[in-house]
Formats: structure tokens, C-alpha cells, sequence
């Protein structure tokens, strides 16, 4: 009958230098073969390349304040009922601008924006071109998501959230103060794009101390 080979005995000097040159080996990224290291009872994890792909970041430069409203003494005559005025589209079927007198009865009495409408230049809600159908006047101050002289394309990120729902809210805290606000959006397009290359946002307050009074434009690129 055979005998069974035995592997030959190291001495415990030899075993704990085998051990550290293995161990020395793995931290300068030498992989030391698996059957080597299984006989000493060794496992060191090979360490992986850190990715040389870069993070994506914004070029969109932020939203940009001009100071204080522009409103005429006329256009900021009051009435008893809010309203909305959507311009008329242009002849690229464009949306071009949306004034209004925003009541806190009209708060969150708008709709979403209905997916059977496509604004000019929309392609996809998803990556790369993450389009919006984007409210002039905001679904949560009354503005309608199924009228299309409210939308216009825009990218969701960061032009229509956060940039552009900043200043919506600031205008929505105000209403539910019980305010009364002259509000209007102007989308400016060049030339025959038909994306607009960024969005004007006016409002102020009739309240004599009034938290809202500004004019900002946001640029319309991610």
C-alpha cells in the first residue's frame, strides 16, 4: 500500500518569514499566487486602481439677481380676482412669456404638465438631454401644465429645480402670508433655437412691506 506524501515541516522562523514577505509583497501591489498563499494560511486582497473617471459638474453659472422688479405704477394695479395671461406662442410655437396677480386662493390650484404636449427642442426626461416641460407660471401658483403658452423646455437640473423653484417658493411663502404678488416669466430664445437660452423671473409684492421684490435671470444649460 502507498504511503501518502506529508508536505515538509517549516520551522516556525521560516513560516513568519514567508508570512511578512507575502505580507510585504501585497501592500506594493504584488500578487502573490493563491496556492502560495493558502499553504500559509494567507489571504491579502488585491487593491484596485482608483477610477480615473471625473465627477460631472455643472457649467451652469447660477441664477443671476438684477435687484428689484420693474413693474409699471399700471401694471401693478390690484383687483378683487387674481389672474393669469399666457402670451400668445410664437411661430415656432414657442411660449414667450406669462404675466399674472397672484392671490393666496390660487395656491397649488395648477396642474402638472400634461405629457402629450412636447414644447419645442424637448427631447427626453432622461440622460443625457434631462428635459423638462418646464411651467412659466408654476404649478403650485395656479399656472396650468396643460395649456401649452405655459411651457417651454428646460433643463430639469438645475435650471428648473433648484434655480427656478427658489424663487417660486419665496413667492409661495408670501402668498400663504396672505400677499398679493405681480409675478411674470419671460423665456428669451436667439434667433431660431428652439430652446430658450435662459428665463427671466419678475415679482413683487403690493403690500407696502412686502417680502418680495426681485428680478433674476437663470441661464438654460445643465
Amino acid at each position: 500500500m502507498a504511503r501518502k506524501k506529508q508536505k515538509p515541516p517549516f520551522s516556525p522562523a521560516i513560516m513568519l518569514g514567508a508570512v511578512l514577505i507575502i505580507l510585504v509583497l501585497g501592500v506594493f501591489g504584488v500578487q502573490v499566487p493563491d496556492n502560495i498563499q493558502e499553504m500559509f494560511g494567507i489571504h491579502t486582497q488585491q487593491q484596485t486602481k482608483p477610477s480615473s473617471t471625473k465627477p460631472v459638474t455643472s457649467t451652469n453659472p447660477g441664477p443671476k439677481e438684477l435687484g428689484k422688479a420693474t413693474f409699471s405704477a399700471n401694471e401693478m394695479k390690484d383687483s378683487k380676482k387674481g389672474w393669469i395671461d399666457y402670451h400668445s406662442l410664437d411661430s415656432l410655437s414657442r411660449a414667450t412669456g406669462a404675466d399674472a396677480l397672484l392671490k393666496p386662493g390660487m395656491v397649488n390650484t395648477g396642474t402638472s404638465a400634461n405629457k402629450d404636449i412636447r414644447p419645442p427642442g424637448f427631447v427626453s426626461g432622461l440622460a443625457p438631454t434631462n428635459h423638462s416641460r418646464g411651467h412659466l407660471i408654476g404649478r403650485q401658483l395656479g399656472g396650468s401644465g396643460d395649456d401649452a403658452r405655459n411651457l417651454t423646455t428646460l433643463y430639469q437640473t438645475p435650471v428648473n429645480t433648484p434655480f427656478m423653484t427658489k424663487y417660486e417658493n419665496q413667492v409661495r411663502q408670501a402668498l400663504d402670508n396672505g400677499e398679493t404678488i405681480r409675478y411674470r416669466v419671460t423665456p428669451i430664445y436667439e434667433g431660431t433655437e428652439l430652446l430658450c437660452k435662459q428665463i427671466e423671473l419678475e415679482a413683487k409684492g403690493l403690500n407696502k412691506n412686502t417680502t418680495v421684490d426681485f428680478r433674476v435671470t437663470i441661464v438654460n444649460e445643465q
